[in-house]
């Protein structure tokens, strides 16, 4: 097994800084220049099912589905975003998903952090079709892992006496792409925990890459028995280097080094202390990429997702029995029960993400109204609707004593809201006045039959 490294202190000081105010640092590659390479599209062959699949964006990062509901990411990217985006060379589908975070998850903290590691857990309304299972072992060292970031390309050659050493960052693209390395060892960064360590240095042939600026939160997987499983969570990489240790000379760059000896490794801060000569003596001669290690923190995220996991393998009956439950009632009759005698059935309410159990909830399902030679609809849903085999249909009928109720041609949706605290998007139709006189329309909602 290859030793276990330790980052000197002061490399471990520039580190810090730099990831902490920078972002982490895209995906550069041992063999190829070209920024095309392995860009947004998934791996094939023997690396099929490496893990892309779960990829999406939050902010201007990546995080991985880890249950039908939670993501994982970098805690040092901090919050922000209100969405989750799986584009369509993530899961091979024709548009792309769109998820919006639960910003009550966590008794409204809006995320939950592992203790302890840079490792963030969000929430989502909605879920996955998808998501990637935990690395539990502890036997990462020497095995191949799937990296994947959404940073910098390969720049320019680093050379030092007439030979290439490395190669510099070229201008951030935001594009994700997909590498391949080695797990050499493991690290502690500081109270940010365990990390799984890759060396830059052409073990893995053409798609040997180093994690770059812009890369933090992408996953980093290891197929074992078969399966590729989430092994780390992209941290952080060597990167900053110059050719002295002179104080504010403005001469330090961004790299990625396969041999960085005779340079300095640190940052030019402004007491110049923090500059370190790299050489094969003291093992910073190849740039490595930090990425948090997921089985240190296994336990704790299964016991965060394992309720979701548990609530997939349910029937869309049995979600809104146990919805009802929690309110304190006994489900009855269904779609025509309602408990608070207020006029709205509970598997309306149930739809609109109502209070079944309080007349007070004056959240309104379903409304119309007439302006001009136009017709408004407002329909209240719940964000996670579909997913819990609910479905709904706008109906007219010329006497609301009638079974004669039919689907309303015609609807042009105009708009779409979200009420995140609540749960819910409040969508917009409107259709041109009808010829009748007098027209009573209905809100049909339907819950999925096992």
């Amino acid at each position: 097994m290859p030793p276990t490294r330790e980052l000197s202190i002061a490399l471990l000081a520039g580190l810090a800084l730099f990831c902490a105010t920078c972002r982490l640092p895209g995906i550069v590659f041992f063999e190829t220049g070209d920024p095309s390479y392995n860009r947004e599209r998934a791996p094939a062959g023997l690396y099929e099912g490496a893990g892309w699949r779960y990829q999406g964006e939050y902010k201007e990062f990546l995080g991985t589905a880890i249950s039908p509901r939670h993501f994982i990411t970098a805690i040092h990217l901090g919050k922000g975003s209100e969405n989750f985006v799986q584009r369509s060379w993530f899961t091979g589908e024709e548009v792309d998903r769109v998820y919006f975070i639960n910003p009550n998850f966590n008794e409204g903290n809006g995320s939950l952090d592992i203790p302890g590691t840079d490792l963030r857990i969000f929430e989502v309304f909605g879920e996955f079709p998808a998501y990637a299972g935990l690395y539990t072992t502890s036997d990462e060292a020497g095995r191949e892992v799937v990296m994947m970031g959404r940073g910098r390309a390969r720049g320019e050659a680093v050379r030092r006496f007439g030979q290439t050493r490395g190669w510099s960052w070229a201008p951030e693209d935001e594009r994700a792409r997909w590498g391949r390395n080695t797990v050499d060892g493991f690290s502690e960064i500081g109270n940010r925990g365990p990390m799984l360590v890759t060396d830059f240095d052409d073990v893995r042939g053409r798609d040997e890459c180093q994690a770059t600026y812009g890369d933090s939160g992408g996953g980093v997987f290891i197929s074992k028995e078969g399966a590729w499983k989430l092994a780390g969570i992209l941290f952080g990489a060597d990167s900053v280097y110059d050719t002295n240790a002179i104080c504010g000379d403005g001469s330090e760059f961004l790299a990625s080094m396969f041999d960085g000896a005779g340079f300095y490794v640190g940052r030019d801060d402004g007491s110049c202390d923090e500059w370190t000569l790299v050489s094969a003596a003291n093992d910073l001669d190849e740039s490595r990429s930090y990425a948090s290690r997921i089985s240190s923190s296994a336990p704790a995220i299964q016991a965060v997702i394992q309720s979701a996991i548990e609530d997939k393998a349910k029937t869309a009956s049995q979600r809104f029995v146990e919805w009802l439950r929690d309110f304190g009632i006994k489900a009855g009759e269904g779609a025509v029960n309602d408990s608070e005698s207020d006029g709205r059935p509970d598997l309306l309410e149930y739809f609109a993400n109502l209070n079944p159990a309080s007349r007070d909830d004056r959240g309104i399902s379903f409304s119309v109204e007439g302006s001009g030679d136009k017709l408004l609809f407002r329909v209240r849903a719940r964000l996670d609707a579909s997913e819990r085999g609910l479905s709904w249909e706008i109906q007219a009928a010329s006497d609301p004593k009638s079974s004669e109720f039919r689907k309303v041609n015609g609807l042009r949706k105009i708009g779409q809201t979200h009420s995140l605290s609540e749960g819910v998007q409040i969508v917009e139709y409107e259709m041109s006045h009808p010829d009748e006189d007098l027209m009573f329309y209905r809100l049909q909602v339907r819950l999925e039959e096992e």
